[in-house]
């Protein structure tokens, strides 16, 4: 039996983020898009009108109907390397709009909210260690909050496992400091059963 996105896409639903990270890893390098079916087109008809991210999923394939023909059956072509790090892509930029992946925006909405709440304490380890990987922004949060707590680690590999400039490294690092001592520093807020 072939493995097909909607498979990867259902395991993550589930918790199990594995398969289609793993999946999307073997599109390496800037120019993984160059193998995608959708290289080259008019991307307008990969933002059909009635889609987003509020929108009910069946409702909308029922409305737009034929207008989803032609992107989706691209996507249905593309490898499913290429489409699994198209949708990895998507949900690690955060986009609201649009087919990626396979997926209408409605269809990729639920994913999108677990992406945001993955933690991955071994992707966190790794990234800082230089690897990248595709990161949730809780994952980010806490490789920035590690490297910034952390006067041992290595500036290049955690900015390499980031994906960022070491520049931009540290002035993440700086305003981490800055808000946990703002944080430390506010009076505790009582509330109003404590007097």
């Amino acid at each position: 039996m072939r493995t097909k996105i909607s498979d990867l896409s259902e395991a993550a639903l589930r918790g199990d983020w594995d398969p289609l990270i793993r999946e999307s890893e073997k599109a390496q390098g800037k120019h993984w898009a160059e193998n995608a079916r959708c290289a080259g087109r008019n991307t307008n008809m990969f933002f059909p009108r009635g889609d987003g991210p509020q929108s009910e999923p069946v409702e909308t394939v029922e409305r737009l109907g034929l207008s989803l023909v032609g992107p989706l059956n691209l996507c249905a072509a593309c490898p499913l390397t290429t489409a699994a790090r198209c949708l990895i892509e998507a949900l690690r930029d955060d986009e609201e709009f649009g087919i990626r992946g396979g997926l209408i925006a409605s269809e990729r909405s639920a994913l999108r909210s677990r992406w945001q709440q993955r933690a991955d304490k071994g992707a966190v380890v790794r990234a800082l260690r230089g690897s990248t990987a595709a990161l949730s922004k809780a994952e980010r949060n806490e490789v920035i909050a590690r490297f910034a707590t952390d006067p041992t680690s290595d500036a290049a590999a955690v900015a390499r496992g980031l994906g960022i400039t070491h520049e931009y490294l540290l002035k993440l690092a700086r305003t981490y400091r800055q808000k946990r001592r703002t944080e430390l520093a506010a009076p505790p807020v009582q509330s109003a059963n404590a007097a």
